[in-house]
This record gives structure tokens, C-alpha cells and sequence, in this order.
């Protein structure tokens, strides 16, 4: 019997409606012939409140405490989402907390590392003939204490265990069909891409594109592990991340991300600035070394928390585009016509950046939308 981990995020069991559509959904699965292991956000936007109620008592909690106040979201989540499964068939689904489950992790509070996963609780489970709920972002630490991933572990746990369990896949459980082709909201006609590869899905993620975390992404492709995301309305995967990307194809994907430029007088400024980043764990969107160094950050990265000096110079009135595709690398014809299309935005762009198969533009935030939706349409046409 096939075996599939499905996770569902918090804003997917937001509310009790929302949490009896997931079961039934699950059930469905179950019922025609799939085993399925669930793995559940806390419901959306409790992480954060529980860290508001842990600052009122401690202006700044950290460690062990504020790891059991956090694991709490997620406990709530599999209790509420296995009653579900229950009341739609007695004693279907088990609901386990991530130690339960078996995530191991080191010792780092609020921000562990899965080191092991000894899923054996997991596999009683479904011997049974019954359905794991499982808690994401939590396990327990290698000295036995509960622990959490940080921001994003949900989807670190489900590739986890779908590792450890052999499973066929993961499938990512969202509100959309799948991953577009550019953000809908800004750009008429972004399409659902089928199928990805683990590079072309980092490489996108890396300039902003919200698919999934980058640990997961890793270590599914360390494993070989394919992914699917889909809508947790229909039930359908509309997009596919594996190792082998479809032939003949063009990715011609657009992705957009709001961006603060800080602006070096000296290259002992940019290392300084690159050591830093890296010691805070945070991936810059761009970086130019030499006479003119520059360094491009998020702006949900909050530069200004950590470069507070450079606020005078700071410029939060652009964002990057990052083009990716056969021809976006400034070689053939539809990088001719590319380039014939940004001459009208010329006075707009402060960077103009072509890699293999891919283009990168730094340019002022007013026009960012309306050259997003150029460039998809020019890539649209192609493919």
C-alpha cells in the first residue's frame, strides 16, 4: 500500500470548518487505498501570539520555557484535527506530539536541527490501520527536552519523516494549486508550473518565491524525496519538485521581492557586512564586492534591526526581479526582446544582472510590478 506524509499549514486548519474539511479530505485518502501520515501546523497566527503572552511575563524569553509555551500551538492542532478524523470514523487517527513521533534534534532551543527521527510509535500507528497525526516544528532534544525548529520547521518534520518512513512523497497541503508561474495578484496570466527540479525550486525561493522552506527543499533533495504542492480544498498537486525536470520546456518564471540596498564606502565595510550576515544565518538577495560595493537584502529580513548605522544611507524604495528561463541569461531571442523592452524602464533600473538562465533587476518599487508583468508575458509567449 502506497504511503504519502501530507502537511497541512496553519492557515489550512485556521478554523473548526477548516479542520473537518482537512479530515474529511484525509479520510477520502485513506478510504482508497493510501496510507497517509498527517503533519500539522499549530492554527494560524498562534506561534506569534504565544511569543506576545511569554513577552508580557519576560521581556525576552528564550530557551527551554519558551520551547514548551511554543510546542503547545502544534499540540492543539493534532488533538483538534485527529477528533475530526474521529467523529468521521471511531478511532482512525492517533494524534502524537513530534517526541512522540520520534524527531530528535540537537540542543539549540527555538532554532533545533533535526539529527534523527526513530519513527516507531509512527509505524505502530499505522500497522493498526490508522492515521498518524503528527506535530510539525517540534521534537524532543538529544538530553530530553522539548524543542522546536524555528519558522518553517513544519515542513523540515514531514520530509523528515517521509525519509525515515520511506514514504513516496510529500505533499504540501496549501491555499493555492500549486506554484505559480509570478505572483497572481500582481500579474495577469501566471499559470501553476507542473513540475520543478530541487534547483530551479531553491534557486526561486531564494529571490523571494514563498514555495516552501529552504531546509526541507534541501534535505529533500539530499534524499531524493519528491514534493508535491497543491490546494487543500481540492486535493489536487498542481506542482511537482523532483530531481528530473520535464524536457522541452521553459521555466519562465517571474519572482518578485521587496528589497533594501545598503550602499559600502569601503570593501573592510562589505566583509564586515558579509560576516555578519552569515553569522546571523541570513542569505542576502544580492552581493557586489570590488570599488562599488553593495549588499541587496529582504526587507522581512528587517535590515534596519541589525544595520541600525547605515540608516542614513539605507534605500527601501526598490525591489528585485529575478527572471528565470532559457534566454532570461541575455543570449537568444527573448533575451533581444527583453532587452528591448527594459529601454523604457532604463532610468528606473539601479542593477541589470544576467546569469545562465536568469536575470536579475534592481529597480525602483513603482514600476516593479508593471516590468514583472512585461517579462512574464514576453516568457509566456515563448513557452
Amino acid at each position: 500500500m502506497p504511503l504519502v506524509i501530507q502537511k497541512y499549514g496553519g492557515k489550512t486548519v485556521a478554523t473548526p470548518e477548516d479542520i473537518l474539511q482537512v479530515a474529511r479530505s484525509v479520510h477520502a485518502r485513506v478510504k482508497v487505498g493510501t496510507q497517509v501520515v498527517v503533519v500539522v501546523s499549530a492554527l494560524a497566527d498562534t506561534t506569534d501570539q504565544y511569543v506576545q503572552m511569554a513577552r508580557a511575563v519576560n521581556p525576552q524569553p528564550r530557551g527551554r520555557e519558551l520551547d514548551v509555551l511554543l510546542s503547545t500551538g502544534e499540540r492543539v492542532a493534532i488533538a483538534m484535527l485527529a477528533l475530526a478524523l474521529n467523529s468521521i470514523e471511531a478511532d482512525i487517527a492517533v494524534s502524537l506530539t513530534g517526541a512522540q513521533a520520534g524527531i530528535i534534534t540537537d540542543t539549540l532551543h527555538t532554532a533545533a536541527r533535526i539529527v534523527d527521527v526513530r519513527p516507531l510509535r509512527v509505524r505502530e500507528v499505522l500497522d493498526q490501520g490508522k492515521i498518524p497525526v503528527i506535530a510539525g516544528y517540534q521534537g524532543i532534544t538529544t538530553d530530553k527536552n522539548i524543542s522546536t525548529l524555528g519558522r518553517g520547521g513544519t515542513d523540515a518534520t514531514a520530509v523528515a519523516l517521509a525519509v525515515a518512513l520511506g514514504a513516496e512523497r510529500v505533499e504540501f497541503m496549501k491555499d493555492v494549486d500549486g506554484v505559480a508561474s509570478a505572483d497572481p495578484k500582481f500579474v495577469d496570466g501566471a499559470r501553476i508550473l507542473p513540475q520543478l527540479d530541487y534547483d530551479e525550486a531553491l534557486s526561486m525561493m531564494g529571490f523571494g518565491a514563498k514555495i516552501l522552506q529552504v531546509p526541507a527543499v534541501e534535505m529533500a533533495a539530499e534524499f531524493g524525496m519528491p514534493l508535491a504542492i497543491g490546494n487543500s480544498k481540492t486535493g489536487v498537486a498542481g506542482t511537482i519538485i523532483t530531481d528530473k525536470p520535464l524536457s522541452k520546456r521553459t521555466l519562465g518564471a517571474v519572482v518578485r521581492t521587496e528589497a533594501t540596498i545598503l550602499p559600502l564606502a569601503t570593501h573592510d565595510e562589505f566583509l564586515f557586512v558579509e560576516r555578519l550576515l552569515r553569522e546571523q544565518g541570513i542569505l542576502p538577495l544580492f552581493l557586489r564586492g570590488g570599488d562599488h560595493p553593495l549588499v541587496v537584502l529582504r526587507a522581512s529580513d528587517e535590515p534596519r534591526l541589525l544595520f541600525g548605522n547605515y540608516g542614513d544611507v539605507m534605500d527601501e524604495t526598490h525591489d528585485l526581479i529575478a527572471l528565470f528561463g532559457p534566454g532570461a541569461g541575455g543570449v537568444g531571442s527573448l533575451a533581444d526582446r527583453i532587452a528591448s523592452e527594459l529601454v523604457l524602464y532604463q532610468s528606473t533600473i539601479c542593477e541589470e544582472i544576467y546569469f545562465e538562465n536568469r536575470l536579475l533587476l534592481l529597480l525602483k518599487r513603482e514600476v516593479s510590478a508593471e516590468v514583472c508583468g512585461k517579462l512574464h508575458e514576453l516568457c509566456a509567449r515563448e513557452s
